[in-house]
């Protein structure tokens, strides 16, 4: 038994999904672990999602279109229109398309572009109003910043993520002017911030470069030092192994998905350098891959594998990309939610490592090419990390000098 109860609630600022098995399911966290920011409500005893595309098509994957037994309470509920394509006609080709495709095709784009709104706080959440309803004197610093970070050109999600954090930090201290902002309020926030959780060190150091690119950028006060920096995790990337890779290359029947998740292991590319991949960076001749703009606005060549090449030709032959290397059914840039799904419905199928990202396919690629012997300084240029150091951290995940160390207790027992 898969089936799941299910239904989609719409309200004036957010759209989710709420659901629960309708019986006994066999290791149901697993099938419901690819969910993005599914979370339990222990009150209702069921579970909720943001209701998208992405989160539908994963639920349809892992329990099956026809275990999905959707709630009929219409004053708050109403089946998805954007309703994915059955199996049977996911068949067809892709370069040909009906008119009510290309309209569900359409409706499905515009909302995967819908932005939803999070916060952060679980325990003293604010409706969307009272989040944007700050002083005006806070409003006109929110916009100097924005206008300060685009003339530097930040990136977007930079400029996204420092608004938000700088949005919360603002409602923190309605009343507070400019002039009156010292260290002592930064670190009461910050504080306050630490003690209600749901927070990683990341997220801290965020904060802190957003409050201080604020003040001292926009504010002009002095450079200072906040001593409110958290200890660095040491954290080993999650690495798969060959055998995994291959399995999951295996459980990705589609030309299109499976090439997308070969380019990014073979050439150790970055979720957003993969999203931004044309046709032309592609240089069979010199069987190179061009990064163009990857982290740091920095250009860089990787390798172009002659498995991957040989895949590329078929998926250009059905699909026919025009400008971007991997293109929406609706043409244009594809966008980086989709690449996560594919992934997601990978591993769950093949049962690798759950906990397996797109970027854990950059690392394998790291780790499997200093394990192949390749020197840490060419594997530095390949990954186009700006420090050494961060490269090295793979020598502490190469699996190949470890096999060599016979433990101790294998010897004990050859002397018996």
């Amino acid at each position: 038994m898969n089936k799941l109860r299910i239904k989609r609630v719409v309200t004036p600022y957010s759209t989710k999904y709420i659901f629960a098995p309708a019986d006994h399911i066999e290791r149901f966290d697993l099938k419901c672990y690819p969910v993005i920011n599914i979370k339990f409500d222990v009150e209702q005893n069921h579970w909720t999602a943001p209701g998208t595309t992405d989160n539908l098509q994963i639920l349809m994957c892992s329990f099956g279109e026809e275990n999905l037994i959707w709630e009929d309470d219409e004053s708050l509920i109403k089946r998805p229109e954007d309703k994915l394509p059955s199996k049977d006609t996911s068949a067809k080709s892709p370069n040909v398309k009906s008119r009510s495709q290309s309209k569900h095709s359409k409706h499905r784009a515009q909302n995967t572009r819908t932005v939803t709104k999070r916060i952060v706080d679980d325990e003293d959440k604010q409706s969307y109003e009272e989040l944007h309803n700050i002083s005006p004197h806070w409003r006109d610093a929110l916009l100097r910043t924005e206008e300060q970070l685009m003339v530097r050109r930040y990136s977007f999600r930079t400029i996204k993520s420092y608004i938000a954090h700088l949005r919360l930090f603002f409602r923190y201290y309605p009343d507070v002017t400019v002039e009156g902002i010292d260290s002592e309020l930064i670190k009461k926030y910050i504080v306050d911030r630490v003690r209600r959780g749901n927070y990683a060190e990341s997220t801290q150091n965020q904060i802190l470069n957003a409050i201080k690119f604020w003040l001292e950028q926009v504010e002009g006060r002095a450079r200072a030092y906040i001593d409110l920096r958290p200890r660095k995790k040491s954290k080993l990337p999650k690495v798969l192994s060959f055998d995994e890779v291959l399995r999951l290359f295996k459980a990705t029947p589609n030309l299109k998905h499976r090439c997308v998740l070969k380019t990014i292991y073979s050439a150790g590319l970055r979720l957003s350098e993969l999203c931004n991949l044309r046709v032309a960076d592609i240089n069979s001749d010199r069987m190179q891959v061009f990064v163009h703009g990857g982290k740091g606005k920095k250009d860089r060549y990787t390798t172009l594998s002659h498995t991957l090449l040989e895949d590329l030709r078929e998926y250009f032959k059905e699909y026919r990309p025009e400008y971007w290397l991997f293109e929406g059914q609706t043409g244009g840039q594809y966008s980086q939610r989709s690449v996560q799904a594919i992934l997601r419905r990978s591993v769950l199928k093949s049962g690798v490592n759950p906990f397996a990202t797109v970027h854990t396919l950059r690392h394998s690629y790291a780790t499997h090419l200093l394990e192949q012997g390749t020197s840490l300084r060419h594997i530095q240029e390949l990954l186009g990390h700006q420090n050494s150091t961060t490269t090295e951290i793979y020598t502490h995940v190469s699996n190949s000098e470890k096999q060599r160390v016979i433990s101790p207790l294998d010897r004990l027992e050859g002397l018996d």
